[in-house]
C-alpha cells in the first residue's frame, strides 16, 4: 500500500565481530589497570615505609620507649589537653644515681642492659596511659595525664621503689632521684614543664640521692 510506513532496518553484528571488539577492549584497558594497580601497591608501600620510619624516629633506639621529640610531642598534646578539659597532670623526671660508676665498673654493654631495664621497669609499673621516655643518657622521664598530686605521690614511690629494685651486679642497687611536678593549671610550654621538674630533680639528688621532690604547681587557682 501507498500509506505504508518503510520497515526499519535492524543491523546485526555477528557474535564473532562483537567478540573481538570486546577482547580488543579488554587487551586495551588490560595494561591501564595493571598499571593503576602497580602504583596503589607502590603507594601503599612506601606509605607504609614512612609511618614506619616516622614511629622509629620517635623511639629511642637503646630502649624502645619514646626519645625526647616523642616526650615533646606528647607533652604539647597533654598541655593543650589540660587547658581545654582544666583537669591536672603530672610529670617526673628521673636521674639514676651514680650510673657513671656502672660503665666504668661493668662496662658500657652492661650499662646499655641496666637502662633497657630500668625504661621496661618504669613502664611495668606506670599506667598504658602513662608516657615513659629516655630524654638523655640514663634521664628519663613519665608524664602521668590527669593525675594530681594525692594519685602522683603514690605512682611515684612505686617507680622509685621499682628502679631501687634493680641489681646490675651482685650487692649493688641502683636508685633513682626524682623531680616530681603536679599542675592544676597547666604551663605555658614542655620547656617550662620539663625545667621545673629538672629542678626538683637536682633538689632531691641535693638531699641525699635514692629521693622525691615533689611539688603543686598553681595550687592557689587551681583545685587540688
Amino acid at each position: 500500500m501507498s500509506g505504508a510506513r518503510p520497515s526499519p532496518h535492524v543491523i546485526f553484528q555477528p557474535a564473532s565481530t562483537v567478540s573481538e571488539s570486546a577482547t580488543r577492549l579488554v587487551l586495551y584497558l588490560l595494561p591501564l589497570v595493571l598499571a593503576l594497580l602497580l602504583c596503589a601497591g607502590l603507594v601503599a608501600r612506601l606509605r607504609a615505609g614512612f609511618d614506619r620510619e616516622r614511629a622509629l624516629a620517635r623511639l629511642d633506639q637503646l630502649t624502645g620507649v619514646p626519645n625526647v621529640r616523642a616526650f615533646y610531642e606528647l607533652a604539647t598534646v597533654e598541655i593543650e589537653r589540660a587547658r581545654r578539659y582544666q583537669h591536672p597532670f603530672t610529670v617526673a623526671f628521673i636521674d639514676l644515681d651514680e650510673f657513671k660508676l656502672v660503665n666504668g665498673h661493668l662496662g658500657r654493654t652492661a650499662g646499655d642492659a641496666v637502662l633497657r631495664t630500668v625504661a621496661r621497669t618504669i613502664s611495668a609499673v606506670t599506667r598504658a596511659s602513662d608516657v615513659v621516655a629516655r630524654v638523655g643518657g640514663d634521664e628519663f622521664v613519665v608524664l602521668f595525664p590527669e593525675t594530681g598530686t594525692a594519685p602522683a605521690r603514690l605512682a611515684i614511690e612505686k617507680v622509685r621503689q621499682a628502679v631501687s629494685g634493680i641489681v646490675p651486679a651482685h650487692g649493688w642497687r641502683l636508685s633513682a632521684s626524682i623531680g616530681v611536678a603536679t599542675y592544676l593549671v597547666a604551663p605555658e610550654s614542655v620547656d617550662v614543664l620539663v625545667g621545673t621538674a629538672d629542678h626538683l630533680m637536682s633538689a632531691a639528688k641535693r638531699s641525699g640521692k635514692n629521693a622525691v621532690s615533689h611539688e603543686t604547681q598553681n595550687e592557689a587557682v587551681g583545685v587540688r
